[in-house]
C-alpha cells in the first residue's frame, strides 16, 4: 500500500469548508483536475456514489467513487476500485482559529500481484500525490481568491 498526503490551512470556517467538499456536483469549480461530474446518486452521505471525469498528470480517466464514511464537519472517506487499484481518499477537517486545517490522504492498494503491484502503486502515487495537493490548494484558493 502507498499513501500520499497534503494539507493546508484554509481561510474559512469549518462549516464553510465542509460545505465546499460536500457539494460533489460543484467539485469542477475548485478542483483543477476534475473536468466533469458525470453522475451523483444523491446528497453527500454514506452510500452516495458519483462518477467523475478527470485529467490528472495529463492522463484522462473516469472513475466511480463511493462515500463510505461521512462525519459532518470532521471526516469523509471516499473509495474507488478503478484501474485495478483500490483507492481511498481520506479527508479531515479541523477548526484552527479563524480557519480550517484540511488534510487529504490517498491510500492506494494495487490488485496486481508482487512486483507488478508494487510498480503499479508507485506510478499511481505520483498522480494521486498531485491530486491531493491540487485539491487542498484548490480549496484554499476557493475561499481566499473568491472562486466559490
Amino acid at each position: 500500500m502507498r499513501r500520499v498526503e497534503a494539507e493546508a490551512l484554509v481561510g474559512a470556517r469549518r462549516e464553510e469548508v465542509w460545505q465546499l467538499y460536500d457539494d460533489i456536483a460543484g467539485t469542477p469549480r475548485w478542483v483543477p483536475f476534475v473536468e466533469e461530474i458525470l453522475y451523483v446518486s444523491g446528497p453527500a452521505r454514506v452510500g452516495c456514489v458519483y462518477r467523475e471525469r478527470t485529467r490528472l498528470a495529463g492522463l484522462p480517466a473516469t472513475e466511480q467513487w463511493e462515500i463510505v464514511e461521512h462525519r459532518p464537519q470532521s471526516r469523509q472517506v471516499h473509495v474507488s476500485f478503478a484501474h485495478a487499484m483500490e483507492s481511498a481518499l481520506i479527508i479531515t477537517f479541523e477548526a484552527r482559529g479563524t480557519g480550517t486545517w484540511v488534510h487529504q490522504a490517498a491510500e492506494l492498494r494495487s490488485r496486481l500481484w508482487g512486483p507488478l503491484g508494487w510498480l503499479h502503486e508507485l506510478l499511481a502515487s505520483f498522480a494521486a500525490g498531485h491530486g491531493v495537493r491540487a485539491a487542498v490548494t484548490g480549496a484554499k484558493a476557493a475561499f481566499e481568491e473568491g472562486r466559490r
